[in-house]
Protein backbone atom coordinates (compact mmCIF):
# COMPACT_ATOMS: atom_id res chain seq x y z
CA UNK A 1 0.00 0.00 0.00
CA UNK A 2 1.42 3.65 -1.13
CA UNK A 3 1.14 5.80 1.99
CA UNK A 4 0.74 9.03 -0.26
CA UNK A 5 -2.23 7.40 -1.62
CA UNK A 6 -3.67 6.26 1.43
CA UNK A 7 -3.53 9.78 3.25
CA UNK A 8 -4.97 11.37 -0.11
CA UNK A 9 -8.03 8.99 -0.54
CA UNK A 10 -8.55 9.15 3.66
CA UNK A 11 -8.53 13.06 3.27
CA UNK A 12 -11.14 13.41 0.82
CA UNK A 13 -13.15 11.06 1.75
CA UNK A 14 -13.35 12.55 5.31
CA UNK A 15 -14.05 15.64 3.61
CA UNK A 16 -16.68 14.48 1.31
CA UNK A 17 -18.65 12.38 4.20
CA UNK A 18 -18.43 14.95 6.48
CA UNK A 19 -20.41 17.59 3.84
CA UNK A 20 -23.14 14.53 2.75
CA UNK A 21 -23.24 14.18 6.28
CA UNK A 22 -23.89 17.47 7.28
CA UNK A 23 -26.85 17.74 5.36
CA UNK A 24 -28.19 14.09 6.24
CA UNK A 25 -27.77 15.03 10.26
CA UNK A 26 -29.48 17.91 9.58
CA UNK A 27 -32.57 16.51 7.57
CA UNK A 28 -32.82 13.31 9.68
CA UNK A 29 -32.62 15.19 13.04
CA UNK A 30 -35.40 17.70 12.34
CA UNK A 31 -37.22 14.27 11.22
CA UNK A 32 -36.61 13.01 14.45
CA UNK A 33 -37.55 16.25 15.98
CA UNK A 34 -34.65 16.94 18.30
CA UNK A 35 -34.72 18.97 21.32
CA UNK A 36 -33.34 22.43 20.05
CA UNK A 37 -33.01 23.64 24.02
CA UNK A 38 -29.78 24.98 24.60
CA UNK A 39 -28.67 24.34 20.98
CA UNK A 40 -28.87 20.39 21.65
CA UNK A 41 -30.03 19.55 18.08
CA UNK A 42 -27.00 21.65 16.91
CA UNK A 43 -24.69 20.19 18.74
CA UNK A 44 -25.96 16.59 17.47
CA UNK A 45 -25.50 17.49 13.86
CA UNK A 46 -21.33 18.50 15.06
CA UNK A 47 -20.91 15.28 16.62
CA UNK A 48 -21.66 13.76 13.71
CA UNK A 49 -20.06 16.00 11.40
CA UNK A 50 -17.23 15.15 13.46
CA UNK A 51 -17.58 11.33 13.73
CA UNK A 52 -17.97 11.51 10.03
CA UNK A 53 -14.72 13.10 9.46
CA UNK A 54 -13.12 10.90 11.81
CA UNK A 55 -14.80 7.54 10.20
CA UNK A 56 -13.97 8.89 6.87
CA UNK A 57 -10.03 8.95 7.64
CA UNK A 58 -9.82 5.36 8.93
CA UNK A 59 -12.60 4.09 6.46
CA UNK A 60 -10.09 5.82 3.63
CA UNK A 61 -7.18 4.60 4.90
CA UNK A 62 -8.34 0.92 5.50
CA UNK A 63 -9.94 0.35 2.46
CA UNK A 64 -7.04 1.83 0.54
CA UNK A 65 -4.63 -0.71 2.00
CA UNK A 66 -7.82 -3.56 1.52
CA UNK A 67 -7.71 -2.81 -2.54
CA UNK A 68 -3.61 -3.22 -2.17
CA UNK A 69 -3.06 0.65 -4.12
CA UNK A 70 0.51 0.88 -4.92
CA UNK A 71 0.09 3.25 -7.60
CA UNK A 72 -1.27 6.17 -8.58
CA UNK A 73 -3.63 3.94 -11.25
CA UNK A 74 -5.37 2.12 -8.61
CA UNK A 75 -6.31 5.42 -6.74
CA UNK A 76 -9.57 6.03 -8.26
CA UNK A 77 -10.47 2.75 -7.37
CA UNK A 78 -9.63 2.72 -3.67
CA UNK A 79 -11.34 6.45 -3.91
CA UNK A 80 -14.45 4.96 -5.04
CA UNK A 81 -14.63 2.09 -2.50
CA UNK A 82 -13.82 4.49 0.40
CA UNK A 83 -16.77 6.72 -0.48
CA UNK A 84 -18.77 4.15 -1.21
CA UNK A 85 -18.39 2.56 2.03
CA UNK A 86 -18.18 5.61 4.36
CA UNK A 87 -21.87 6.98 2.64
CA UNK A 88 -23.30 4.09 2.96
CA UNK A 89 -22.88 3.91 6.34
CA UNK A 90 -24.10 7.32 6.40
CA UNK A 91 -27.16 6.37 4.90
CA UNK A 92 -27.39 3.27 6.59
CA UNK A 93 -27.58 4.79 9.83
CA UNK A 94 -29.92 7.42 8.77
CA UNK A 95 -32.13 4.99 7.43
CA UNK A 96 -32.75 3.35 10.80
CA UNK A 97 -33.14 6.18 12.58
CA UNK A 98 -35.60 7.28 10.31
CA UNK A 99 -37.62 3.76 10.29
CA UNK A 100 -37.41 4.22 14.32
CA UNK A 101 -39.68 7.16 14.29
CA UNK A 102 -43.26 6.05 14.89
CA UNK A 103 -45.90 6.92 12.00
CA UNK A 104 -48.93 9.21 12.63
CA UNK A 105 -52.09 6.87 13.77
CA UNK A 106 -54.52 7.55 10.64
CA UNK A 107 -58.00 6.19 9.60
CA UNK A 108 -58.99 6.99 6.13
CA UNK A 109 -56.11 9.88 5.98
CA UNK A 110 -57.03 12.01 9.43
CA UNK A 111 -55.71 11.76 12.60
CA UNK A 112 -57.91 10.22 15.02
CA UNK A 113 -58.80 10.66 19.30
CA UNK A 114 -59.88 8.84 22.12
CA UNK A 115 -63.74 10.43 22.96
CA UNK A 116 -64.89 8.90 25.98
CA UNK A 117 -67.14 9.19 28.68
CA UNK A 118 -66.32 8.04 32.30
CA UNK A 119 -69.70 6.82 35.00
CA UNK A 120 -68.43 8.27 38.19
CA UNK A 121 -71.02 7.30 41.10
CA UNK A 122 -70.58 10.16 43.18
CA UNK A 123 -69.91 8.15 46.98
CA UNK A 124 -66.33 7.39 44.71
CA UNK A 125 -66.16 10.72 43.32
CA UNK A 126 -64.33 13.50 44.61
CA UNK A 127 -63.90 15.44 47.97
CA UNK A 128 -65.27 18.59 47.12
CA UNK A 129 -66.18 19.81 43.28
CA UNK A 130 -64.14 18.48 40.69
CA UNK A 131 -61.57 19.85 39.54
CA UNK A 132 -57.92 18.75 38.14
CA UNK A 133 -56.23 18.21 41.40
CA UNK A 134 -58.33 15.90 43.00
CA UNK A 135 -59.59 14.19 39.44
CA UNK A 136 -56.46 13.03 36.63
CA UNK A 137 -56.46 11.05 33.61
CA UNK A 138 -54.45 8.92 31.84
CA UNK A 139 -53.71 6.93 28.61
CA UNK A 140 -51.19 4.66 27.73
CA UNK A 141 -50.45 3.00 24.47
CA UNK A 142 -47.07 3.01 24.93
CA UNK A 143 -43.72 3.48 27.11
CA UNK A 144 -43.21 6.32 25.13
CA UNK A 145 -46.97 7.04 24.66
CA UNK A 146 -47.81 7.42 27.96
CA UNK A 147 -49.41 10.95 28.69
CA UNK A 148 -52.15 13.04 31.08
CA UNK A 149 -55.35 13.76 29.77
CA UNK A 150 -56.83 16.88 29.86
CA UNK A 151 -60.65 17.18 31.69
CA UNK A 152 -62.67 20.03 31.23
CA UNK A 153 -64.33 20.17 34.49
CA UNK A 154 -66.83 22.52 32.92
CA UNK A 155 -68.46 19.84 30.94
CA UNK A 156 -68.26 17.47 34.06
CA UNK A 157 -72.48 16.61 34.36
CA UNK A 158 -74.58 14.85 37.07
CA UNK A 159 -77.05 12.23 35.78
CA UNK A 160 -78.69 10.64 38.66
CA UNK A 161 -76.19 10.38 41.19
CA UNK A 162 -73.41 9.89 38.89
CA UNK A 163 -70.48 11.92 37.52
CA UNK A 164 -70.07 12.09 33.79
CA UNK A 165 -66.84 12.78 33.09
CA UNK A 166 -66.33 13.23 28.82
CA UNK A 167 -62.35 13.60 28.20
CA UNK A 168 -60.86 13.74 24.44
CA UNK A 169 -57.18 12.76 23.84
CA UNK A 170 -55.10 11.76 20.50
CA UNK A 171 -54.25 8.44 19.15
CA UNK A 172 -50.68 8.74 18.33
CA UNK A 173 -49.38 5.35 18.12
CA UNK A 174 -50.16 1.86 17.07
CA UNK A 175 -50.82 -0.33 20.51
CA UNK A 176 -52.01 -3.53 21.35
CA UNK A 177 -52.59 -2.97 25.17
CA UNK A 178 -53.90 0.74 25.57
CA UNK A 179 -55.33 1.61 28.98
CA UNK A 180 -57.23 4.10 30.46
CA UNK A 181 -56.71 5.34 34.24
CA UNK A 182 -58.44 7.52 36.38
CA UNK A 183 -57.23 9.15 39.92
CA UNK A 184 -59.37 10.36 42.33
CA UNK A 185 -58.12 12.33 45.45
CA UNK A 186 -54.61 11.26 44.48
CA UNK A 187 -55.10 7.44 46.67
CA UNK A 188 -57.73 5.72 44.77
CA UNK A 189 -57.24 4.29 40.53
CA UNK A 190 -59.55 3.55 38.69
CA UNK A 191 -58.14 1.44 35.25
CA UNK A 192 -59.97 0.25 32.04
CA UNK A 193 -57.94 -2.32 30.01
CA UNK A 194 -59.18 -1.36 26.60
CA UNK A 195 -60.50 -3.67 23.73
CA UNK A 196 -59.09 -1.40 21.31
CA UNK A 197 -57.53 -2.23 18.11
CA UNK A 198 -53.76 -1.73 17.69
CA UNK A 199 -54.87 0.42 14.75
CA UNK A 200 -58.22 1.48 15.28
CA UNK A 201 -60.81 1.43 11.91
CA UNK A 202 -64.45 2.20 11.07
CA UNK A 203 -66.13 -0.09 13.49
CA UNK A 204 -64.47 2.11 16.34
CA UNK A 205 -66.15 5.22 15.44
CA UNK A 206 -69.32 4.13 17.24
CA UNK A 207 -69.94 4.36 21.14
CA UNK A 208 -68.90 0.88 23.28
CA UNK A 209 -71.39 -0.05 26.02
CA UNK A 210 -70.32 1.07 29.37
CA UNK A 211 -67.65 -0.82 30.35
CA UNK A 212 -66.93 -1.45 34.03
CA UNK A 213 -62.90 -0.27 35.28
CA UNK A 214 -60.87 -2.05 37.50
CA UNK A 215 -59.20 -0.96 40.39
CA UNK A 216 -55.67 0.25 39.21
CA UNK A 217 -54.00 -1.62 42.14
CA UNK A 218 -54.18 -5.27 41.63
CA UNK A 219 -53.59 -7.75 44.63
CA UNK A 220 -53.65 -11.18 44.19
CA UNK A 221 -54.00 -12.84 40.22
CA UNK A 222 -57.54 -11.40 39.96
CA UNK A 223 -58.93 -7.90 38.93
CA UNK A 224 -61.16 -6.06 41.31
CA UNK A 225 -64.06 -4.67 38.95
CA UNK A 226 -65.67 -1.62 40.85
CA UNK A 227 -68.77 0.77 39.66
CA UNK A 228 -67.01 2.79 37.77
CA UNK A 229 -67.90 2.63 34.21
CA UNK A 230 -66.59 4.19 30.66
CA UNK A 231 -67.97 4.17 27.35
CA UNK A 232 -65.65 5.18 24.42
CA UNK A 233 -65.04 5.76 20.77
CA UNK A 234 -62.57 6.28 17.76
CA UNK A 235 -63.48 10.54 16.72
CA UNK A 236 -61.66 11.50 13.07
CA UNK A 237 -60.29 14.92 13.52
CA UNK A 238 -58.85 15.99 10.08
CA UNK A 239 -56.02 16.05 7.96
CA UNK A 240 -52.69 15.97 9.78
CA UNK A 241 -50.52 19.00 9.74
CA UNK A 242 -47.48 19.13 7.72
CA UNK A 243 -44.60 19.11 9.38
Amino acid sequence: MSWKIAIVVALITAILTGIVTAFVAEYTTKAMKLSEFEGGRGYAVMFLILAALIGGLIIGMVVTGMVGAVGWNHFWKAQGWSLLVSNGIVFGIAGLCLLSIPKKLLLDGETIALEAEIFLPEDLGPTGSPNKRNLRLSLYATSDDNHYVDIDTMRIRREAGTLVIPVEAPLNTVSPGRMLSLTVNDSVGYTLDMPLQPAPREEDLVWTERLPMRLSKVSGVKYEHTRVLVRYRVIKKGKPEKD
